[in-house]
């Protein structure tokens, strides 16, 4: 059982917090405040259930914290620290590599939360990095194959069973020398294989990449798929 509740409440990048044993922290589920919110995502951070809100304010809080000074401060919670991290989204790039047949290649990974599954070349945006310059440099990092990254297939959103949220762009692409050789990185990639496109949607679970397979091929979403999409 959690031994808190607390209510992560922010707006316009302030977030409201109350002082406690010495320290700001979130306000407690069920403290009286002088507005009211809305819950739009809980999660549990350690023991803690952390519900992010919204809330409805007639003017801007700007006496509230503002989110990227608490990094910076020693009498705030650890707790609200780890909240603030979390809600800032991760954002991954993903490649839908397909080659003149229409086979797509996938790759399985060695490490890392994907460990052992099918997926498509892929991985996250690194600082500074434009996302279809990612997808390049990671279809070449996972595959060895340098490819002409085309158009945007969508950008998806999916929590994955963690605080964190992920923000996909998915790609479509085709290898620029489809006679190259494949050279996966060894110290990521354990195999990799072309499928038909309908194989390829049975055999990964990531619903990035199910989502952007069915869009490139005009197929269906497998029977009872939850789509949540960002219009690309």
């Amino acid at each position: 059982m959690p031994s808190r509740r607390v209510l992560y409440l922010e707006s316009d990048g302030q977030v409201y917090l109350v002082r406690k044993d010495g320290l700001w922290t979130f306000p407690d589920e069920g403290a009286k405040l002088d507005f009211t919110y809305g819950v739009r995502h809980s999660t549990k951070i350690r023991d803690v259930v952390v519900s992010f809100c919204r809330p409805a304010l007639k003017e801007f809080p700007s006496h509230w914290m503002f989110k990227d000074e608490v990094p910076l401060r020693t009498d705030v919670d650890p707790l609200v620290q780890r909240a603030i991290n979390a809600s800032l989204a991760r954002c991954v790039v993903g490649v839908v590599l397909a080659n003149s047949k229409d086979d797509v290649l996938l790759v399985k990974s060695s490490r890392g939360f994907t460990k052992g599954m099918w997926n498509v070349p892929g991985g996250f945006i690194e600082y500074g990095e434009a996302p279809e310059v990612a997808a390049a440099r990671e279809a070449k990092e996972e595959t060895g194959l340098d490819v002409e990254v085309a158009e945007l297939l969508g950008v998806y959103t999916e929590r994955f069973e963690s605080p964190y949220f992920m923000y996909g762009f998915m790609y479509a692409a085709k290898p620029k020398d489809e006679k190259a050789r494949l050279q996966p990185d060894p110290t990521e990639i354990e195999d990799l294989r072309w499928y038909p496109a309908r194989a390829a949607i049975e055999a990964t679970r990531n619903p990035f990449a199910i989502q952007a397979l069915a869009r490139r091929f005009s197929l269906p979403l497998p029977p009872g798929f939850p789509r949540r999409t960002l219009p690309a």
